[in-house]
């Protein structure tokens, strides 16, 4: 067994819903990915200096696992399973680390989760995010 780590950098695309984008990330996209075989812990993170050109968030998700290429696999299909049941946001997009960057820790019990009942996300990721899903997928898939 080993022991990998796998670092997402994200940013929410609209502001207005900031507060939502981080509830639903700690209580509902967080537990669904925690399905993933080899799954340990998650942690989130915040840039207090992101611009346009940098992610505002960071998670880390940590395994362990015999096989990190078929982990990494299946956390990104568990990605794409939330979002055919309708549980994954749409005001997200992947980003860059930034060089240099800060990270403050975001305390899940800070926020108070959604009311899952009313969620009504889309049932389809966004074309580029689905490309990149899918590109990662494919590289993790050769190894």
């Amino acid at each position: 067994m080993v022991k990998i780590c796998l670092n997402v950098f994200t940013n929410c695309t609209d502001s207005a819903r900031a507060l939502e984008f981080n509830r639903w990330y700690s209580h509902t996209h967080l537990p669904d990915l925690s399905k993933a075989m080899g799954f340990r812990t998650a942690r989130r993170f915040t840039n207090p200096v992101a611009d346009e050109t940098s992610a505002k968030f960071y998670a880390q998700y940590e395994f362990q696992t015999d096989d990190p290429a078929k982990t990494i696999v299946d956390f990104l299909d568990q990605a794409l399973e939330a979002y055919a049941a309708g549980r994954h946001i749409d005001c997200i997009e992947e980003s860059v680390a930034g060089s240099g960057a800060m990270w403050i820790e975001i305390d899940r019990d800070s926020l108070v989760p959604l009311d899952e009942t009313v969620m009504n996300y889309p049932t389809e990721p966004a074309e580029r995010l689905l490309l990149a899903i899918n590109a990662m997928k494919e590289k993790y898939n050769k190894t």
